[in-house]
């Protein structure tokens, strides 16, 4: 899948960590056409963003904690 802009990729990341389907960095790179170094930066702009991600090793997966909290402004707030 090729995604032409920055934003169409932390989308898709960010559905995939939501639907728990994303798997490592190396996995995902290769699901959005750019190198793993390039998805630690997107998840780390997530997680900037207020995005709770943790990566799990027992299941070698990026997953999302909490999915319905969103964090802001050092705020908790429930997505609506």
């Amino acid at each position: 899948m090729a995604l032409s802009d920055k934003k169409e990729k932390l989308d898709y990341l960010l559905k995939l960590i939501e639907t728990e389907n994303a798997g490592t960095a190396k996995e995902l790179s290769k699901r959005i056409c750019v190198s793993p170094r390039t998805v630690e930066r997107l998840i780390s702009e997530l997680r900037n963003e207020g995005y709770h991600i943790d990566f799990c090793a027992q299941r070698e997966s990026y997953y999302l904690i909490d999915n319905d909290v969103f964090i802001s402004e050092d705020k908790i707030v429930k997505k609506e």
